[in-house]
């Protein structure tokens, strides 16, 4: 029988603009995920953060991911297999003239890691399954590992004044094997590899619990054999927990064969291992009543994530999460819903809509002042284009982040039969307002795979 658990919210640092959020609600997640690419562009920083928030006075859990997958690999958007690492590349200013070299983040990353990851970038070409042999698997893993577990510590330890506090500087709830992106047309190569280097560290690494990161792209949730050799192979490599990563996908427009095949999966392993989802949202927290322990994701974003980002894109305005249909809309879309719903009051509003304290901060006296979360202004003088204020932006991320809390914990006493009765109860209301583009059918599919 399939092990129900409670849903761990796993909160991800992208920047450290970001420091506002985590502050006001970082306390009411289960835990906190940092890349360590933002580690090596802001060590002391990041490291300040950790022990704020990971040190005995609150103990919270967090993890370090060691982004070893940036080396690796890659299909651009035309879909064409690149090895030249121009993703983790960016356009820099050197002695009057621009030329295109790694970003300092990775650079100080791969040095730290060691080889093949710094040799990946002296050659200019990236880590491929031949770069690991007997020889060096070991130390590969052993420094990844290392890496983890003392980076704080050391960044700490270098510093004068920060020197005194060594001893209050917490170390990750778990450690992450070496991973790479599994690319469909060398599957079988690179699925080896990443099983193997969790098998390694598995072994070695005794004084914390090991994960794997299994990132491929979402076309593997259909290949039925990729997935059986997980659910075959997985477990036997020793670690105890697994995070899937499927590229571009996304549990809100996902098919339900997609979502079917992620369930299945999950509910496998749930009873070998416990099992997260890198990149989720609210279908993934129902996944607790079918094994899945846990998920992350962004300040207001991240609950899907491409392994290779769109490079220059500008910053996307940030919507409003409408809870009861669990996705984002456009604050005019839901306007246009006010009359058919009868939602003509602020109580009207707190009572079908959200009641969250930024709602009721905003929509005190008045219905209209729900525009607020879409204010918009030109963010420049020259500005030929109008963008959502910084304000407005705050407010919808706080509302996303108090709305997530809000479903985690109601989620950890319902039923799987009262998820799904949610749902149902969601789409009948919210599905007749043409106003909102078919922006429900999700819910649907939702409550059919959840069944």
């Amino acid at each position: 029988m399939m092990p129900v658990v409670e849903p761990n919210l796993i909160l991800r640092l992208g920047t450290h603009a970001e420091k506002e959020y985590f502050d006001k609600t970082l306390r009411f997640f289960d835990g906190l995920a940092v890349n360590a690419n933002l580690v090596e562009a802001t060590p002391g920083a990041t490291a300040s953060l950790l022990v704020r928030f990971g040190g005995k006075k609150r103990e919270l859990p967090f993890y370090i991911d060691p982004m070893t997958y940036a080396f690796g690999e890659y299909a651009d958007r035309k879909g064409v297999l690149r090895r030249d690492l121009d993703w983790i590349k960016s356009d820099q200013k050197r002695n009057g003239e621009l030329i295109r070299d790694y970003k300092r983040s990775y650079s100080k990353l791969a040095n730290q890691l060691g080889d093949p990851f710094a040799e990946a970038l002296e050659r200019n070409s990236s880590v491929t399954w031949n770069d690991f042999n007997n020889s060096n698997i070991e130390s590969a893993c052993s420094q990844v590992a290392e890496y983890q577990l003392h980076r704080i510590a050391e960044e700490f330890s270098s510093d004068s004044e920060l020197v005194q506090f060594i001893d209050k500087v917490p170390r990750p709830v778990a450690v992450y094997a070496p991973y790479f992106y599994i690319e469909p047309s060398n599957e079988n190569e690179w699925l080896d590899l990443n099983l193997r280097l969790a098998t390694t560290t598995a072994r070695n690494i005794t004084s914390h619990p090991v994960h794997i990161m299994i990132c491929a792209d979402s076309s593997f949730l259909l290949n039925k054999k990729f997935i059986e050799r997980i659910k075959a192979e997985l477990p036997s490599t020793g670690v105890k927990g697994v995070w899937f990563w499927f590229s571009a996908f996304q549990e809100d427009s996902a098919s339900i064969e997609h979502l079917t095949a992620f369930r299945n999966l999950v509910e496998t392993l749930s009873d070998k291992v416990s099992v997260y989802s890198r990149h989720g949202g609210f279908f993934s927290m129902a996944l607790s009543k079918h094994g899945l322990s846990g998920l992350s994701h962004g300040v207001g974003y991240g609950e899907q994530k491409d392994v290779i980002p769109i490079i220059g894109q500008s910053t996307p305005t940030v919507r409003y999460y409408l809870p009861q249909v669990r996705r984002r809309f456009g604050v005019p879309q839901i306007e246009r819903c006010f009359d058919s719903l009868e939602i003509k009051t602020p109580k009207d509003f707190y009572k079908k809509v959200c009641g969250c304290v930024i709602c009721k901060g905003i929509i005190s006296d008045e219905i209209h002042a729900f525009a607020e979360f879409g204010e918009m202004h030109r963010s420049t003088p020259k500005s030929k284009r109008l963008a959502q204020t910084p304000a407005a932006a705050k407010r919808c991320r706080y509302h996303f982040l108090l709305s997530r809390i809000a479903e985690r914990d109601w989620i950890k006493s319902a039923s799987n039969e009262e998820i799904i009765g949610k749902l149902k109860a969601a789409a009948e209301l919210w599905g007749t307002q043409t106003t909102l583009s078919g922006g429900t059918t999700h819910l649907e599919r939702w409550q059919e795979v959840l069944k």
